[in-house]
């Protein structure tokens, strides 16, 4: 075998080499990718947990909220019947509107944060857009939007109604 071959050979050797390392590579940064698609998903879980135990050590707006989802289907979950703001004003106090408002507007944050991670495809919210529609709805009610802006949710939002959904 001459020094030609053998040069060949090792330079067939160190492609293969190079071609596991850069697969290698590419299989790891996968992994750290998903892993923090993960750390993201988690966060935002625990937010979500943060808020609702914060509200279910409040009295008030434990109360609030449980007057409040007797007109609606669970936490989430559709009104009943179409609710008006006097309605609102006619079942509860003024400190509970407040609590509520308060209450929306968190998770209206929530939500917020939660689309700015969907953009960075660490959370998937299309099992939940119907949910998001009915928070936004209830910010509306309650009146937790008439300072506030959120301009990912109002493009966000306005996307779907645009396409139906």
């Amino acid at each position: 075998m001459s020094w030609t071959e053998i040069g060949a050979f090792g330079e067939l050797i160190g492609a293969i080499g190079l071609f596991v390392s850069i697969t290698f590579v590419a299989y790891e940064m996968k992994l750290k990718r998903e892993d923090e698609k993960a750390r993201e998903y988690e966060s935002l879980t625990l937010k979500t947990i943060e808020l609702n135990l914060i509200a279910a050590q409040s009295p008030s707006l434990s109360g609030a909220l449980s007057k409040w989802w007797q007109q609606t289907d669970g936490m989430w979950g559709k009104a009943k019947h179409q609710i008006t703001e006097k309605e609102v004003d006619q079942i509860f106090r003024a400190e509970e509107k407040t609590a509520l408002a308060h209450y929306w507007f968190s998770m209206m944050v929530w939500l917020n944060l939660a689309l700015s991670k969907e953009e960075r495809n660490s959370y998937d919210s299309s099992q939940n857009r119907g949910g998001f529609v009915n928070i936004l709805e209830y910010a509306r009610l309650f009146g937790s939007l008439d300072h506030a802006n959120f301009p990912r949710i109002s493009e966000r939002f306005q996307e779907d109604s645009e396409k139906g959904i």
